[in-house]
């Protein structure tokens, strides 16, 4: 089974895609210098309103989950996993990790990239404040 999900955030002027272990998404409006791991803000979804069928499928231990981001003529690809110890519950994040760590904001696991793997394009567009088409694949 494969679902998918697609939403839009947007960038900021003080995005800085540096952290090395996770990745995060915020539908906060507001990102401070100290945000090194936020990509985008204005998140349509946070974890806790993704569709019914996407929380079922990433909450299986062999889920595989593939978040692309999308702006302009960049394309980044994150992959990871899902687990059934992901709770999905927090109401203002998107985060994706290196590691095997879970609390209510976590999206995935064991992925490939963290925000400092992130394309600089992207980053620097992000900067300019676009908006980042984010689609959310999983497949169980």
């Amino acid at each position: 089974m494969r679902v998918k999900e697609v939403f839009h955030a947007w960038g900021h002027r003080n995005v800085k895609a540096m952290h090395r272990t996770t990745l995060e998404i915020t539908r906060e409006e507001h990102l401070t210098p100290r945000g090194d791991c936020i990509i985008a803000v204005k998140s349509e979804r946070s974890v806790s309103n993704l569709s019914p069928e996407v929380k079922q499928a990433i909450k299986c231990d062999g889920a595989k989950a593939t978040l692309t981001l999308r702006l302009l003529d960049v394309e980044e690809v994150i992959s990871g996993r899902g687990s059934e110890r992901l709770s999905l519950t927090s109401p203002l994040s998107i985060v994706c990790r290196k590691s095997d760590y879970v609390c209510p904001r976590t999206l995935m696991i064991r992925c490939d990239k963290a925000a400092i793997d992130v394309n600089r394009e992207l980053v620097e567009y992000l900067r300019r404040g676009l908006p980042l088409q984010v689609i959310l694949e999983v497949e169980v």
